[in-house]
């Protein structure tokens, strides 16, 4: 029950770093997403293999 309540925090914060780096100009905005998309998708799966491994 706290998972999905982490991931819809750290989702929230990639997104207001993604929306900084495109003022700054450092990325386009049609990047931001696919980036968002993979960094929840790699912290998922390690998060639910280090989860299983300590259990």
């Amino acid at each position: 029950m706290l998972r999905p309540a982490i991931l819809a925090l750290v989702r929230q914060i990639l997104t207001v770093a993604g929306t900084a780096l495109v003022a700054k100009g450092y990325i386009e905005a049609s990047q931001v997403e696919p980036v968002i998309g993979a960094i929840l998708t790699i912290g998922s799966t390690v998060w639910s293999v280090a989860d299983k491994r300590v259990r």
